[in-house]
């Protein structure tokens, strides 16, 4: 039997081609291949990495930042440069570490404006009548306690201007504040029995 030349090649592969289904290649260089373990953690890897970019980091203070006032206007805060503030860091199902972190605080104190010059506050106001206390210390005894309101329209500082109505006189004066809601007055009143001049001395308190 006559074999073609040509068809000798094509039987040869034919044969051997179980051969190398059975029996893979060994790796030519062990550097460039890798085993199904190491495949498998490649793979592993790969889906942690597109986990920790697909979700949002999610960062949890463990305690609070506390910021305290005290009686004489001083600020205290914690977790500054020295005292880190614990925090829990989570990133996906794979990202899960505890992180300290160092503030750097920054406090600022905005003073209150000061009031416009002019302004009303109402006040509540007592005081005597100096002229008719002292008619009444020697003999001569006339009504010299007076009460009511003052309506103070006008101040610099501490110091103030009101005009005054009582029930028993009316007048305008000026007052100095000793607190922010506390102060005395003294000035010029009109007594309504005979409407006799006279000057009123007294302290108020105003409501706002």
């Amino acid at each position: 039997m006559l074999w073609n030349k040509g068809r000798i090649p094509m039987l040869v592969l034919a044969m051997s081609t179980p051969a190398l289904a059975q029996d893979p290649p060994s790796c030519p260089e062990p550097s460039k291949c890798i085993t199904a373990a190491q495949k498998q953690k490649i793979l592993e890897a790969i889906d942690e990495l597109d986990d920790i970019h697909k979700n949002p980091a999610s960062i949890t203070l463990q305690e609070p930042v506390v910021i305290v006032r005290d009686w004489q206007d001083r600020v205290y805060v914690n977790g500054g440069t020295n005292v880190p503030i614990k925090a829990k860091v989570k990133i996906g199902k794979h990202v899960d570490r505890d992180v300290a972190i160092t503030l750097q605080p920054q406090l600022w104190y905005r003073p209150k404006p000061p009031d416009p010059m002019f302004r009303l506050r109402i006040r509540a106001q007592a005081g005597i009548l100096i002229p008719q206390a002292v008619f009444t210390a020697t003999g001569d005894k006339q009504p010299f306690w007076d009460g009511g309101l003052s309506w103070d329209f006008f101040h610099l500082g501490i110091v103030n201007l009101a005009a005054y109505t009582g029930i028993r006189s009316s007048g305008i004066g000026p007052g100095v504040d000793l607190t922010r809601n506390f102060g005395i007055y003294g000035g010029y009143a009109i007594v309504y029995d005979g409407w006799k001049s006279s000057a009123l001395l007294s302290a108020y308190f105003s409501f706002n």
